[in-house]
């Protein structure tokens, strides 16, 4: 039968196309849903007659306000060949009966997909319906999810981060890396992990600190509870990239927080641990159209050479990787130091910048370095 949270998402969509009122009852005849609040709850003698009778459909052209009838057009949904509700439009009959049956075709399509997903979830248990929810379904609510917190006895407000790890060449199948990571001792009841699609394993891990030291000792404790795994794929000879996204404890924000995750994965090509923080600004220069960027920087391009250009990425790149450290910049780049600091006078004597000095010159920099690799 037809659920009342669902019923009132499906007239709040449904009301966005039509100015009609719309009522969903259920088996019992009781209004569930309406476009009309004050009709919620009150008994429809003809959706009940509808639904204990043999008629799919009714017209009705004289209102009846002691049976909580109105004017209008009143239809059985059926899904699978089985009554699970009625819908119905008050209005003319002889005006709304085509809306009425794009209503009703509309009610039955859309309680079909919902119950197809469900299906569809059926062979998860149930963490890894939550994780599939989170991951891949567009118009979940909050109910949904809640749903899924209380059946699993989570705390809804715990803090959880997400973290997203692409094993390579690996001979080992992606059900045993996720038992390593569920057999954990440092795995508490508050996380959940899953397989994507891609076939990537996602975490999401509960963090359990005084928010005065979460900051400070996250990393820490993620570090702490990926070590034995890391081991094993380490000793496995598994290359692997481990993508750690933001913070959350508000459960509506996960997705959005896995997919910083994916950019990750997708933007920063090589192995090793990295966390999000720590490419915020290239995530929102990333997301800002190039035509905003060539308004910026597109004469400084276009004047300054291929060979200064060149120069650029390759000295501003070693130190944005190695966090403006010239010993180890220099190291990266296979050069002395002294040939790297001539390099970055070159640069700075140009752009009249001191990357090394001063946060907005460096700022600037960063995001010319990464408008130039997108050019």
């Amino acid at each position: 039968m037809i659920d009342r949270l669902f019923a009132e998402r499906l007239i709040d969509k449904l009301s966005q196309f039509t100015e009609y009122n719309i009522n969903i009852m259920d088996e019992d005849g009781i209004i569930i849903a309406s476009r009309l609040k004050e009709r919620v709850g009150t008994f429809h003698e003809v959706a009940f007659q509808l639904m204990k009778g043999d008629e799919d459909s009714r017209v009705v052209t004289k209102e009846d306000l002691d049976k909580g009838v109105k004017c209008g057009v009143n239809m059985v949904v059926h899904v699978n060949k089985r009554k699970e509700g009625v819908v119905g439009l008050s209005g003319d009959p002889r005006e709304i009966m085509p809306v009425a049956k794009i209503v009703k075709m509309s009610v039955e399509l859309m309680l079909e997909y919902e119950s197809y997903k469900f299906e569809s979830l059926r062979k998860y248990n149930l963490k890894e319906q939550l994780v599939h929810l989170i991951l891949y379904s567009d118009d979940f609510v909050r109910e949904d999810l809640t749903k899924y917190i209380i059946a699993l006895n989570l705390e809804e407000e715990m803090v959880r981060v997400p973290i997203l790890i692409e094993c390579k060449d690996s001979a080992v199948s992606g059900e045993k890396l996720r038992m390593l990571l569920e057999d954990n001792k440092f795995f508490s009841r508050q996380d959940f992990v899953d397989i994507t699609r891609e076939g990537f394993l996602v975490i999401f891990k509960s963090i359990d600190c005084p928010i005065g030291y979460i900051m400070q000792d996250y990393k820490y404790m993620i570090a702490e509870y990926l070590a034995s795994f890391l081991q094993y794929i380490r000793n496995a000879d598994i290359r692997s990239s481990i993508y750690i996204g933001p913070l959350q404890n508000d459960i509506m924000y996960y997705r959005q927080a896995y997919l910083y995750c994916l950019w990750m994965q997708k933007n920063i090509r090589k192995s090793g641990s990295f966390y999000f923080y720590d490419y915020i600004v290239k995530y929102l220069e990333s997301m800002a159209s190039m035509t905003e960027f060539h308004t910026i920087f597109l004469m400084l391009r276009q004047k300054l050479g291929q060979k200064f250009i060149d120069n650029y990425l390759e000295t501003i790149g070693a130190l944005i990787e190695n966090e403006y450290n010239l010993n180890k910049a220099s190291d990266w780049l296979h050069v002395h130091k002294n040939t790297l600091v001539y390099r970055l006078d070159k640069i700075r004597e140009i752009l009249n910048m001191n990357p090394l000095s001063k946060n907005s010159d460096r700022e600037f920099m960063e995001c010319f370095y990464y408008y130039l690799l997108r050019k």
